[in-house]
């Protein structure tokens, strides 16, 4: 790494204090086999389950089938896989083998998996047969890569297309496999960041970080009950549904429930139901949906939910209480990111108010930093900066490395503020400020006035191109069933705004759209919005410059 771009990392807590040598799924499943826990469930996956004795013994059969491949301590394996028991599996295999593991999200295009898989170096890809069409290339493009491994489908057909069969391996393997011992501070993972900005940087975490993130984790919900049911929507390819879904149940000895396939309201409000899912993890766009089944509430059995954690971004403080009124569950914000691994901001100590990030986790050290590097006063908006069990490293990036850290400090891009309570609260990310004649704007604060008018279904504001403030306030909205874009709605709404917020702040313009451009995770994807805008802004510049000519 780059002089001076190398993270701090603080392991302060009595939890974190890990063994030098170790190995992450000992850690995380060895203590389910013990007595009557090990033929308790673990995972259930659409009508399937898994209790903790059956999952030990499959990954030390796909483990001893890997291993006899080639694949060992150090070796970058690529998953394309979704959320569903051979992703754990996998997963829990290779930590057992010391490999290190690259999830990624299935609806990556080929030209991003080719670039995960070259710029890891990757040896092994194990990708689910419904989605082999983005790795369908001739392997000479990429040297490193020995064997293409797919999850179901026509075994004999994907043999001739040069693909193992996993269950062929499983079939093989032998359900006995000595554990593979590592350093805490080797690398152990490898996410890859959303890619809004270009292709998606690599994420490096180490053994200790991995253990760490669930570690942290039990300090949200009131701490973890013996009777809880986890479950949730995030990928498990991205570090959000990877500690939560995967790593805190097994910590806990608590099932898990994998939601499989789209997200979709009925489909979450069923499995609750079924399964008596007590802890539940998911994204804004996706409790907003939830928030849009007439009389969920009233329809499904509900009351086994006790806690909800909304993360990937802000839920917005309408939304918040709306949720709490309806389901009569406590909502929590938290915040993590692909860098950190760990969540660091949780409603876990206090009770602060609804939309805020709460406070630190433990373990973590948190400043707020102006634009010449100096500690913000409380109520002032900077940019965060981060010290605890995880950091911020770019695999193989050391001009992005050297701008993300300072001091051994991790910079985010992410602008906060204290109040005076000592809660903390997300504005928005770092590019998303809306810069209008002086005004600084975040642009969830109107979005948030903005779902409180009946019609909104969801709202997104950018900062669109505009020639004499520099830029306007634009909001892009899809409406609910039963409302019909018009002028007159728009207006509407620019009037409810009015008598919520400053005069600076209300939508010079408003659009309707059927659907909003959003990431695999289910972030809206501003950065499109914004795009758009710039393009229409230069479109018009022709026209403009005509009209200034013909003018008297």
């Amino acid at each position: 790494m780059p002089a001076g771009a190398l993270p701090a990392f603080r392991l302060s807590q009595p939890e974190l204090q890990f063994p030098g040598t170790l190995n992450i799924t000992d850690h995380f499943l060895e203590p389910n086999l013990v007595g009557a826990q090990a033929d308790r469930i673990a995972y259930h996956s659409g009508e399937r389950s898994l209790t903790y004795r059956e999952l030990n013994e499959a990954v030390n059969r796909l483990g001893n089938g890997l291993r006899d491949l080639g694949v060992g301590k150090g070796d970058r394996v690529v998953l394309r896989i979704p959320n569903c028991l051979e992703f754990v599996v996998c997963a829990l295999a290779l930590h057992r083998l010391a490999a290190v593991v690259v999830p990624t999200n299935v609806l990556l295009l080929e030209r991003t998996v080719s670039h995960i898989l070259n710029t890891t170096e990757a040896k092994c890809l194990i990708a689910s047969a419904e989605f082999l069409d983005g790795v369908e290339f001739d392997k000479s493009r990429h040297p490193a890569l020995r064997h293409r491994i797919a999850v179901g489908g026509d075994a004999a057909g994907l043999a001739r297309r040069g693909y193992l069969s996993y269950e062929a391996l499983l079939r093989a393997g032998s359900a006995r496999l000595e554990s593979v011992k590592q350093r805490r501070d080797e690398l152990a993972t490898v996410f890859f960041t959303s890619g809004t900005t270009g292709l998606p940087k690599g994420c490096m975490h180490l053994a200790f970080t991995v253990l760490a993130g669930a570690h942290v984790d039990l300090h949200m919900f009131d701490g973890i009950r013996a009777s809880d049911v986890v479950s949730g929507t995030p990928p498990l390819a991205f570090t959000f549904g990877y500690g939560h879904l995967l790593l805190l149940p097994l910590l806990c000895g608590i099932p898990c429930v994998l939601i499989e396939g789209r997200m979709e309201p009925e489909k979450i409000f069923k499995a609750v139901e079924k399964h008596r899912i007590s802890l539940f993890h998911s994204v804004p766009s996706a409790y907003t949906q939830m928030l849009n089944a007439p009389g969920a509430e009233k329809r499904y059995d509900l009351r086994s939910l006790r806690a909800t954690l909304s993360a990937s971004a802000p839920m917005l403080p309408t939304a918040f209480r709306e949720w709490e009124a309806r389901f009569g569950t406590r909502m929590t914000n938290g915040m993590g990111s692909s860098e950190s691994f760990v969540s660091v901001f949780s409603r876990w100590l206090a009770d602060p108010q609804p939309g805020s990030m709460g406070v630190p986790l433990p373990g973590w050290e948190v400043r707020i930093l102006d634009e010449q590097g100096r500690d913000c006063a409380r109520d002032v908006v900077g940019r965060l900066a981060l010290r605890g069990p995880g950091a911020t490293m770019y695999w193989r990036d050391p001009e992005k490395q050297a701008e993300a850290v300072t001091g051994g400090w991790s910079l985010t891009g992410d602008l906060v503020y204290q109040d005076g309570d000592g809660c903390y609260w997300h504005v928005c990310r770092n590019d998303d400020v809306i810069k209008s004649r002086g005004y600084r704007i975040s642009p969830g604060e109107v979005e948030d006035a903005l779902l409180a008018h009946g019609a909104v279904y969801e709202p997104a504001v950018i900062g669109a191109p505009d020639p004499v403030q520099g830029q306007k306030v634009k909001a892009f909205i899809t409406l609910k069933d039963g409302h019909m874009p018009s002028s007159k709605l728009a207006d509407e709404m620019r009037q409810f705004v009015r008598a919520r917020l400053s005069a600076f702040q209300i939508p010079a313009e408003i659009e309707f759209i059927d659907a909003m451009p959003k990431t695999e995770t289910g972030k809206i994807r501003r950065r499109d919005l914004k795009e758009l805008e710039e393009r229409r802004a230069r479109e018009a510049q022709p026209e403009t410059a005509d009209a200034a000519k013909d003018a008297p």
